[in-house]
């Protein structure tokens, strides 16, 4: 999710804004097209156009979601796994481009620049994965208060489309995302969606929460679920049916969320002593909580802090990547991802 043009146009114009089980067939995991032209960057270096893989480490590319790790493939048999890799997309914003991240290998590597026929003043905002390899992303315009919602092939970014949605009454036009089976047994997911439209307020949230919707990928619409108690969040879902949110409370304090997909209830909640600045985003993967947020307020260039949620590790945040090189307003994982520590 991105705050900063906005926060730039508040500062020139005073005005206050925001800016699985394993997949069926290891050749279905990835079109072999999105290999071409991939461009890495090392996770330590914050350096695009340098390939993490040059001595010899790993790729990046992780083909192999495991039988014990992804969302259930089995199930009705009538959502498979294609296109995607185990893994973490994540949306830069400048120029707006789809990257791969690498959580064990700490890489990002550039899948492809979108070329979203979102008008001019639009900004790309936030993103969530499915399980046959598309992003939808949610791109917004502040000063009409106007959101839209793009489609796009991973494999193939430059064919992204617009989809008929309209926000109503100036509502739910900033958009967190994130994708989620239905239940631990089902192979199909859905995506949630959080009316985030309050980032407008940061840094300096007035009381009060928002609300959890689904949508509508057939009659692109927003059914809303429930009223939640944080003003703006970000959503990540997992294989075996969580939904997580990365909600926040005020200026430099955020919460992970556990969400009640039914209700919109909060199931459980961890504090987090992080500000979700201009721009943030992140996502559930091995059994831990990668979180994207600049490495300070308008720095344009975003760092990784990792939540070891499983405590496998001990516990608590640390920063896993101090420098990504890349401005990350958006990330989504798809749900056939691992959600279990590998190996």
């Amino acid at each position: 999710m991105d705050a900063s043009a906005p926060r730039i146009r508040r500062i020139i114009v005073l005005v206050a804004c925001f800016a699985a089980s394993g997949c069926e067939d290891r050749e279905q995991r990835i079109d072999p097209t999105i290999t071409a032209g991939l461009t890495s960057a090392s996770g330590t270096s914050g350096a695009p156009g340098t390939s993490a893989a040059d001595d010899g480490g790993d790729d990046g590319m992780l083909l192999d979601v495991g039988e014990s790790s992804g969302g259930n493939t089995a199930g009705d048999g009538t959502c498979g796994c294609t296109n995607v890799m185990d893994g973490i997309y994540v949306l830069n914003t400048d120029p707006p481009s789809v990257w791969f991240f690498d959580p064990p290998a700490n890489t990002f590597t550039q899948i492809g620049a979108l070329s979203c026929p979102a008008p001019p003043g639009f900004t790309a905002n936030s993103m969530a994965i499915d399980r046959e390899g598309n992003a939808w992303i949610n791109y917004y315009e502040v000063t009409s208060q106007t959101g839209k919602m793009f489609k796009a092939p991973l494999w193939a970014l430059d064919q992204c489309e617009e989809l008929p949605y309209v926000n109503p009454n100036q509502s739910w036009w900033l958009l967190g995302m994130g994708y989620a089976v239905t239940d631990p047994q089902s192979s199909c997911d859905e995506l949630f969606v959080y009316r985030s439209d309050r980032y407008l307020e940061y840094p300096n949230f007035s009381p009060g929460g928002s609300q959890l919707g689904r949508y509508d990928d057939v009659a692109h619409v927003i059914d809303v679920i429930g009223d939640a108690a944080y003003p703006v969040a970000e959503l990540t879902g997992t294989g075996d049916g969580r939904l997580f949110g990365f909600a926040a409370v005020s200026q430099g304090t955020a919460k992970l969320v556990e969400f009640d997909k039914d209700t919109a209830a909060e199931k459980a909640s961890q504090n987090l002593s992080i500000d979700i600045t201009n721009a943030f985003a992140f996502a559930f993967w091995g059994g831990d909580v990668y979180l994207f947020t600049e490495t300070s307020p308008l720095s344009g260039v975003s760092k990784v802090t990792r939540l070891d949620y499983d405590g496998n590790e001990g516990g608590g945040l640390s920063t896993y990547n101090p420098n990504t090189g890349i401005h990350i307003a958006g990330a989504g994982v798809s749900t056939c991802a691992s959600f279990q520590p590998p190996g």
